[in-house]
């Protein structure tokens, strides 16, 4: 294949550099880190574009570092490991760099998707900490060279377990029970998940622990049996006065989907209780909290700020996609009254509990998806004056349904917060609203991912005569 010396420009949405080669064809390196000049391997040439590797950096830009963690990815011959990490692919770049990065990801999504050609985009926050900040991980288990168990991360593009010792994103909580679980996968016995074969039977391993250092811990298995589990839960509760509870999640499937829907309580308690800020939550194993608590309170104090801006109190804000409770009960002083919708009817319980431990009661909860209960929130929306509710959206990756979207066009509705961890989906979504009578007024990323590509971030969108391109 044929190689080139790039000068990369910027970092972009799918976390790599950005550099161009004789003729101007823009080559997407991963890796690389603005400023730099590096060598690289053209792999795959597309119309418009090519992916390349890196093979060298022959002059630093000013905000690459030297990673911290032994897996990352480094160059050939500068001591890198042979099968790196694909876990933390900007640990190469400053936190500054990370920071400014994330920035201009988001301006470049709304500028190339949403088609907003000067769109308002603040300067992204950090997290309060950068490193052992991740309250919830996902640990594949598989058998590498020699029949040896392996447990750790995917390397780059492939499902090819990278074992681990530490993990520096990861609380050492969690990394410390890792380790015993896969020590303790090899004393028993146990056969681990083939995925090209679809054999063997523990899949994954699952922790959530709290600030307090607490855990949930769960084995994600193929098969619905356990065996030899007196003797692990006696060896890891014994080492580990930290777990609260321990369970089995079932994932029969052939699936890259981690958790399946059967959980199985095996010992201790069902919740742990984590601090966001001044609330104090219940946490089902399976409910959706995001990873990082202390950036969790940067960004739900940045949403309350544009829900409230200018002194807007809605009578009515619907908190959809609400999981545990923790965005509505975060605004529930700014709001007259809170109505929260969240599908995972285990999260829903939580939510009812964290708002009476709370002692918050001008809140109410629906079970079930946005979509099945768009009829009920219509009613609910029915008689209040035009533009006095408001509603706050955190979805998935994949975005909001059109059906979700369309129900914002309720005239009782004068304010939207959207939450949201893809720039890219966030701009597909943008660009539907401001078609519709929406303008996006401004947009503040949060750093809840330090040294990743991902980002956070809460959009404002507030009501226009006529749909927003400039």
């Amino acid at each position: 294949m044929a190689t080139a010396t790039l000068k990369i420009e910027r970092m972009t949405p799918g976390g790599q550099g950005l550099g161009r080669a004789d003729g101007g064809r823009v080559c997407f390196v991963p890796y690389t880190a603005p400023g730099d000049i590096v060598s690289a391997e053209i792999l795959r040439v597309h119309s418009g574009y090519a992916e390349a590797r890196l093979l060298e950096v022959r002059e630093p830009g000013a905000s690459r570092v030297v990673p911290r963690c032994p897996l990352h990815f480094r160059p050939e011959g500068t001591g890198g490991p042979a099968v790196p990490c694909g876990g933390c692919d900007w640990q190469h770049l400053s936190s500054q760099a990370q920071l400014e990065s994330k920035r201009e990801v988001i301006r470049d999504c709304l500028y190339r998707i949403a088609k907003l050609r000067s769109p308002r985009v603040r300067d992204t926050l950090p997290s309060p900490e950068s490193w052992r900040y991740r309250n919830k991980v996902q640990v594949p288990f598989g058998t590498g060279p020699g029949g040896k168990i392996v447990a750790g991360f995917f390397a780059p593009h492939s499902h090819r377990i990278v074992d681990f010792d530490d993990c520096w994103v990861q609380t050492e909580l969690s990394v410390r029970i890792a380790l015993k679980v896969k020590e303790l996968a090899g004393r028993l016995g146990w056969a681990v998940y083939d995925e090209d074969r679809d054999r063997g039977w523990l899949r994954h391993l699952f922790i959530r622990t709290n600030r307090e250092g607490r855990a949930l811990v769960a084995l994600v298995t193929r098969t619905p049996d356990f065996p030899k589990l007196e003797p692990f839960l006696d060896a890891l509760c014994g080492d580990f006065q930290d777990i609260a509870g321990v369970f089995q999640n079932l994932q029969p499937l052939k699936t890259n989907v981690v958790l399946g829907p059967e959980w199985r309580r095996l010992r201790g308690a069902e919740r742990i209780e984590e601090r966001v800020g001044p609330l104090r939550l219940q946490i089902s194993p399976a409910a959706f909290l995001q990873v990082n608590t202390p950036a969790c309170e940067v960004l739900y104090g940045a949403a309350q700020e544009l829900l409230t801006r200018g002194d807007f109190r809605p009578t009515l804000a619907l908190d959809l996609y609400s999981g545990v409770g923790s965005v509505a009960l975060w605004i529930s002083g700014s709001a007259e009254r809170v109505l929260g919708v969240e599908e995972n009817r285990d999260a829903v319980t939580d939510a009812w509990e964290n708002a009476r431990s709370n002692g918050v009661r001008n809140i109410r909860f629906l079970a079930g998806t946005v979509e099945s209960q768009l009829r009920r929130i219509r009613e609910i929306l029915a008689g209040l004056p035009p533009g006095s509710a408001a509603a706050v959206l955190d979805p998935p990756r994949s975005g909001c349904s059109k059906p979700a979207l369309k129900a914002l066009l309720d005239e009782a509705i004068g304010r939207v917060v959207y939450i949201s961890c893809n720039p890219a989906t966030f701009a597909r979504d943008a660009d539907w609203l401001c078609r519709h009578h929406w303008t996006l007024s401004e947009v503040q990323p949060v750093d809840l991912f330090p040294q990743t590509s991902h980002v956070e971030l809460v959009g404002l969108f507030e009501r226009t005569a006529c749909p927003q391109r400039s």
